[in-house]
């Protein structure tokens, strides 16, 4: 059985304005101690075991952008592909084209791992583990996804309310004193934003939650053009159908509404880095408490 990461790469990353912008987002922004999260992001995926084929959602504009990250990265040689948006539809689209993608190319047995270009992860072993045992999961047609034992009330998280290795329930940024419950609860994980599925698992969830998404995705992919470009496939999505395809992320139009749902728990040293707190973190202060990083 095929097994297939995919990176979703695409938003500005807004909330770290001037650092993060449109032409150059966040995943591209080089961290204090080197590298780029898609960088990371990419040869993370490439250690994983039993990988035959990265996946890669994002913008048109950004394939150069993202091929010279990827180069930089020097991770181990894996066949690549990018399924190139001419417009943003935010996750839900991007996780059908690369589902349809994968089924069409691996079969609908393939399992696909799914995470975001942006976020850091420190603690890659712990990662993998908590990726071996999500496929294990999703080969018998669970969709999974990853949550994070909070560390402190987070009011700018999403959350997962657990119950083993069970979903129960999906929220969405809480307020302070209802985050500070959570926390203290102990029932309640950070939502990643990461999710592992066979591909006709989530074709099936798809065809019942968000059926306008799918069609669209599966229309421009039907119509996409397809090139190389430095040894990586291109895909060239079809840009009519995706204009009238709806936008919603993917925890809206299937995650909330899926029944059986598996939720993996890991500790691996998470973060988005969606703020400049969370960016400060990754640099030490000096002995003023004053922290910097580059000129």
């Amino acid at each position: 059985m095929a097994f297939m990461p995919v990176i979703i790469s695409g938003g500005a990353g807004s909330r770290l304005w001037p650092l993060s912008r449109d032409a150059c987002p966040k995943p591209f922004v080089e961290m204090p101690d080197g590298g780029t999260l898609i960088g990371r992001a990419y040869s993370r995926a490439a250690r994983l075991e039993g990988v035959g084929r990265i996946v890669t959602v994002t913008r048109r504009d950004l394939l150069v952008l993202t091929s010279d990250a990827y180069r930089a990265a020097t991770p181990p040689a894996v066949a690549s592909t990018f399924l190139l948006e001419p417009v943003g539809r935010d996750t839900a689209a991007a996780v059908a084209l690369a589902a349809l993608y994968a089924a069409g190319a691996g079969g609908g047995e393939t399992v696909l791992l799914v995470s975001p270009a942006d976020h850091l992860i420190r603690d890659e072993d712990a990662f993998a583990g908590a990726v071996r045992r999500a496929v294990e999961l999703a080969r018998h047609k669970r969709i999974v996804t990853f949550g994070i034992a909070p560390d402190r009330p987070e009011n700018g998280f999403d959350y997962i309310e657990v119950e083993g290795e069970t979903a129960r329930r999906f929220v969405e940024k809480p307020d302070a004193a209802t985050a500070a419950a959570y926390v203290a609860g102990g029932r309640h994980r950070w939502n990643s934003g990461m999710f592992c599925f066979r591909a006709d698992a989530m074709l099936r969830a798809m065809e019942a939650h968000c059926p306008a998404v799918l069609a669209g995705a599966r229309e421009g992919l039907a119509a996409a053009a397809a090139r190389t470009f430095r040894r990586h496939e291109i895909v060239e999505v079809a840009p009519e159908p995706m204009r009238r395809t709806p936008a919603i992320s993917i925890d809206r139009a299937v995650m909330e509404k899926a029944g059986d749902v598996a939720c993996v728990s890991v500790d691996c040293g998470w973060s988005d880095l969606g703020s400049w707190p969370a960016l400060f973190d990754l640099v030490a202060p000096d002995e003023t408490g004053n922290r910097t990083t580059g000129d």
